[in-house]
């Protein structure tokens, strides 16, 4: 089967269905890496709604809104190249199931809903939550908002365990070391958190786990 991810880091949000699909083909699109068996597909933080627009427009969906699309605009700030876009299209003419997950509506809720059940239609692929269960998605296609600016360090937040972890160049961007402990006002809570370098993670995204926390990006910001 191909099973086609839009969740962050599927390892760590859904070990279930990593290992439910673990022979299948997989092809990641995120913005964080993932140590699992796939082809991965690097877009920006909260770009998920323009890497769904440029595909409906290398298929030829048609209408006002995407009448007002720029293809360059879409391309530039997803990070989605003319190389990549057909990778993806070839890749969902095939697709079996699609992974979605919370924070991928961060930003333009409605038309990502609305694209992925144009989509489905068009090809008859499943959608499935992280627990694996299948929905269906309902949305109207509205104006594209902006991709928020997430510059300098930046926190995937989760519920996993209770941990700050990140790599070196992390550190670098927060001028944080090893060790250090902060208060982070992150937008779901203030919380207190050692930070922790882990020399395996890569780029200036760290993963900040607290109980109850909702999947999401945020740009890091701290007292100590």
């Amino acid at each position: 089967m191909k099973i086609l991810s839009l969740a962050s880091k599927l390892s760590l949000q859904s070990p279930k269905l990593v290992g439910e699909f673990e022979n299948d083909e997989i092809m990641v699109i995120s913005p964080l890496d993932d140590n699992i068996k796939a082809e991965f597909i690097k877009c920006e933080i909260g770009a998920i709604s323009y890497v769904l627009a440029l595909i409906g427009l290398e298929f030829g969906f048609s209408g006002e809104f995407w009448d007002e699309l720029d293809e360059g605009e879409l391309s530039g700030e997803s990070n989605i190249g003319e190389e990549e876009l057909p990778q993806i299209c070839q890749f969902i003419k095939n697709c079996d199931t699609c992974i979605i997950s919370d924070e991928i509506f961060a930003v333009n809720e409605s038309s990502i809903k609305a694209i992925l059940s144009l989509l489905q239609a068009k090809f008859g692929f499943k959608i499935v939550n992280l627990d694996g269960d299948e929905v269906a998605l309902s949305g109207k296609l509205t104006r594209l908002k902006e991709i928020p600016n997430y510059d300098n360090a930046v926190i995937f937040t989760h519920s996993c365990c209770n941990e700050f972890r990140a790599g070196s160049y992390f550190g670098i961007a927060a001028k944080l070391k090893n060790g250090d402990e902060i208060t982070i006002h992150s937008s779901q809570k203030e919380l207190k958190a050692k930070l922790l370098i882990d020399s395996n993670i890569k780029g200036t995204i760290g993963f900040l786990g607290f109980e109850g926390a909702k999947y999401g990006f945020e740009v890091l910001k701290f007292s100590r």
